[in-house]
This record gives C-alpha cells, structure tokens and sequence, in this order.
C-alpha cells in the first residue's frame, strides 16, 4: 500500500456554495455564486459595500431563502434546516443590539437559557472569556449603556457561548480601539486553532492578511476570487492584498 493512499482525507468543507442565486424582484443581489470554507480555517469575505456580503450573510443563517442554488454548514441545508442549524452558527452583527434594562450578565444567561444550555456551566464557562475580554467589571451595567467597542465584545461573547462550529462576523472590529482590536486577532487565532471555523467580512486588508488562510471576494454579486491567500498572491505577482483588491473590484464584473 502506497503513502498517499494511507494519507487521511482532508475533512469536507463546513460551509459549501453552490450556485447561489439571490434576487430581490428584478434585481439580483447575488448571481451565481460557488465556494467552500475548510473546517476549522479562518476565511474573509471581502466586497465593496453593496457587494453582496450582508446577504450571503442572511442566506447562511436561513433569514433568507436563495433563489436558487444551494447552501450547507455542516452538511445542513442553510434555510431548510435553519432552526437546527442556529445550534451550530454563531453571529456577531455590525451594530449589536441589547435588551433594554438588561445587564450584560442577564443577557447573557437569557441566550444561555434559550440555547437550552445549563445556565451557571455555561456562565461559568464563558467566564476566562469575560475576563478576557475585559468585561467582567462591567457585567452587572446595562448593556445597552456600554460603548460601541464593548457592545462588540458583549456580542462576540454572545456568539461564542454555545460553542458553535461556524463563527460569522460582520465588521468585527469597527469600534474596537488598538487594544481591543489586538484581543481579537489573537482570541480568533485561537478559536480557529481550537476547530472553529470563522468567515467574517471586512474593509481592512490588513486584517486579511495576518488572519486568513483564504479568501471569497464578491462585486456586485458576482464572486471573481476564491481560494487561498498565499495563491490569491502568487497569482498576481506577489502584489500586496489591497492592491489585488482594487484590481479585481475595479474590473469590470461579466454580466
């Protein structure tokens, strides 16, 4: 028996796109869209605004329905099994929303509680996390009085707690300053390195380049680059991400 053939097979793709077609009326918001995120790889989702990333997005977590195509995370339908699939997704939006007159710890316990987790094991468990993201002198305050940057750690909290397999953020770290920014490179490295699989989307290449291993990068709701980042690179000279960027947003997208 050969090497090769004792080589383990790599793990199929937690999230797979095939053929996304999304229209609003008349107006298509995603056309034809294919690609695929390994397990446990960080992945950015990159697009000029109104390229379609917010959608993709909704279509992800079953909020919408394609028009046609197919989505799957974990092997679930993304809208035909949507209720089950919220088990295994955690979202992080732009501009976190709260409860008014709850405290970050009581909104806490109410996710818990509607994940139908143990609510003291997971409080206790997001507990190192609290910490780390320097929230816990603050986690009996109104959460809806917290800053913009500590609404974003409070949400990514929010995310986390029932350990989900595919991690979703949107603009991560809008509002973060430098330090806070610095803990959420380093917190997504590690989840990643723990076997999550985390897409989020982004305007900073420079978030490209020291967390992903791959890239999507749709305009106007066409995709037109997918693949690894070192390749992405190597297939055009080695130029730096946000040149390629430019590139290939500034290009004229078939119709």
């Amino acid at each position: 028996m050969s090497e090769a053939s004792l080589s383990p097979s790599p793990p199929p793709p937690l999230v797979s796109v095939e053929n996304l077609v999304k229209t609003f009326g008349d107006k298509p918001a995603l056309n034809g869209v294919s690609f695929s995120v390994p397990t446990g790889q960080i992945c950015g989702l990159l697009g000029p605004n109104g390229s379609g990333k917010t959608t993709l997005f909704r279509l992800l977590m079953g909020i919408l329905k394609a028009t046609s195509g197919r989505l799957t995370v974990d092997g679930l339908d993304a809208f035909e099994d949507r209720v089950e699939l919220k088990r295994c997704i955690g979202f992080l939006p732009d501009e976190p929303v709260f409860y008014a007159y709850l405290s970050a710890r009581e909104t806490l316990q109410l996710s818990a509680g509607m994940h139908g987790l143990d609510v003291p094991a997971a409080m206790a468990s997001i507990q190192p996390l609290t910490d780390r993201m320097q929230l816990s002198e603050h986690i009996d305050e109104f959460a809806e009085e917290y800053s913009r940057g500590m609404k974003k750690k409070l949400g990514l909290l929010l995310a986390l707690l029932h350990r989900p397999k595919l991690l979703i953020l949107d603009e991560p770290t809008n509002g973060l300053d430098v330090e806070g920014t610095h803990l959420f490179y380093d917190l997504i490295v590690d989840i990643a390195a723990q076997g999550t699989t985390v897409l989020f989307s982004t305007h900073l290449m420079d978030q490209v380049a020291r967390l992903c291993s791959h890239v999507v990068v749709v305009n106007r709701g066409a995709l037109i680059a997918k693949g690894g980042v070192d390749a992405l690179r190597s297939a055009h000279g080695e130029k730096s991400l946000e040149d390629i960027f430019r590139e290939l947003t500034q290009t004229p997208v078939a119709s």
